[in-house]
């Protein structure tokens, strides 16, 4: 009978990192420029099940973390569209100056960085109250990245005889730092570290890699023609770059600095949104009015989605919180159990176990002291996944979604530390006793 329910047991605690039965797929939201439309898809069924009205020209596109609210910026116009998930409705806009171009998201949420070319200023908004609280001089900004720490942001400067990355301090909103270019910059994005940029330039079929730490171009790594975007996996493992040239989207495998695969799309590609465990890809066609969904593992094509007349920008909904599995209900379930005369799980003399919670980009406790035979159980209570990898690869749990669990037994005692692959900069450490 123990060891039936210590089966069961451990059966319920895979559920509890595991989408409920039923549980709504993430939707994705795709700015159709020419339409003055986001069409909304179905990651489910991969099909289309509505469209939302914007200012002309949807331009920039970003999600909150959290998955709750789109920001839309407006070429054609002077404001940046607030949508509701839950209704898909437009909620508000925010006047932020003619002509906005690129939109990027703090890894918090808190704040949404507006390229405004029209008015040659980054214009900061902030998520809580959707309203602008400061800006900074830069020259007809067309993209730009913010680093994982949220302090320092990336701005693609396209003036003409003044190309640059134009590096912003958005705690002090100053500009700290050009880096004169001789090609137009287009997107680019921090690694999930922040320890490298990557951006792309008019006419070099290369992706660049910047090196924030000394602002110098470290590498150029071969793609196809005219590559435009190139985010990373949320492990870092993978740069998905978008060629537009030969329609493909580009597999580079970071550590080796070189080109991993392809996966032939549709035409004149614009951008791509992944899953949170990288296993699926969204590419934007904008010249065949698609979206396509790809196996980056398998590196095909699942499917083809018709969405509107010249899709730009796409952004992937993260699984929201309420509809994922918890512990607690393992916990509820485990005592209905045991209320049927069960046996409760005995653990060793001195097996005191702990929990880490991990919020706010950070593991709380950040040392924690258990006993031998003792385990510890690590809660994700933010709205992006992250991963407990201990430094001596012992464990690693993969992306833990939020609102999920993973548990750690640890036999032996000795100090074991840890961090989140996909942030490297989170850190903390075990400390198992006798």
């Amino acid at each position: 009978m123990r060891t039936r329910m210590v089966g069961i047991l451990a059966a319920l605690m895979l559920l509890a990192a595991s989408p409920r039965p039923g549980a709504a797929a993430p939707k994705a939201y795709v700015g159709l420029f020419k339409d003055n439309a986001v069409a909304v898809l179905d990651t489910a069924e991969n099909r289309v099940i509505g469209t939302i009205a914007v200012p002309p020209g949807p331009h920039g596109l970003v999600v909150t973390p959290d998955g709750r609210k789109v920001y839309v910026s407006s070429d054609g116009a002077s404001t940046v569209s607030v949508i509701d998930t839950a209704t898909d409705k437009v909620v508000a806009q925010i006047e932020v100056g003619a002509n906005p171009h690129g939109l990027a998201m703090s890894r918090d949420g808190r704040s949404v960085l507006v390229s405004g070319f029209g008015t040659n200023q980054a214009v900061l908004v902030d998520t809580a109250t959707d309203r602008v609280v400061g800006s900074v001089p830069v020259p007809q900004p067309h993209n730009a990245a913010i680093a994982p720490d949220g302090r320092i942001a990336y701005v693609a400067s396209q003036a003409q005889n003044s190309l640059a990355l134009v590096a912003v301090d958005l705690t002090t909103r100053t500009v700290v730092a050009r880096v004169p270019l001789d090609k137009t910059p287009r997107a680019l994005d921090f690694s999930p570290d922040g320890t490298r940029l990557y951006f792309t330039v008019a006419g070099a079929a290369a992706v660049q890699v910047l090196d924030p730490a000394t602002r110098q171009v470290v590498a150029q790594i071969p793609v196809g023609a005219s590559p435009h975007f190139s985010p990373f996996t949320a492990d870092g493992r993978l740069a998905l770059v978008v060629a537009q040239g030969p329609g493909e989207l580009q597999l580079v495998d970071p550590a080796a600095g070189a080109l991993a695969g392809e996966v032939s799309v549709g035409k004149a590609p614009h951008w791509v949104a992944a899953t949170a465990d990288g296993r699926i890809a969204y590419v934007t066609n904008e010249g065949a009015n698609s979206v396509s969904v790809v196996d980056v593992e398998k590196r095909q094509v699942l499917g083809t989605i018709q969405v509107g007349a010249a899709p730009r920008k796409i952004v992937l909904q993260a699984m929201p919180v309420a509809k994922l599995g918890y512990v607690s209900d393992v916990q509820a379930w485990a005592g209905s159990l045991l209320a049927l005369g069960a046996p409760a799980p005995v653990m060793a003399a001195g097996s005191e176990g702990g929990a880490v919670a991990v919020a706010n980009f950070a593991f709380t406790p950040a040392t924690l002291t258990v006993g031998e035979g003792g385990s510890v159980v690590w809660t994700n209570n933010d709205t992006i996944p992250h991963t407990s990898t201990s430094a001596d690869k012992l464990w690693n749990s993969g992306p833990i979604q939020p609102g999920a669990s993973f548990k750690v037994t640890f036999s032996k005692p000795g100090t074991y530390t840890y961090a989140c692959q996909i942030h490297p900069f989170m850190q903390a450490k075990v400390v198992v006793g006798k």
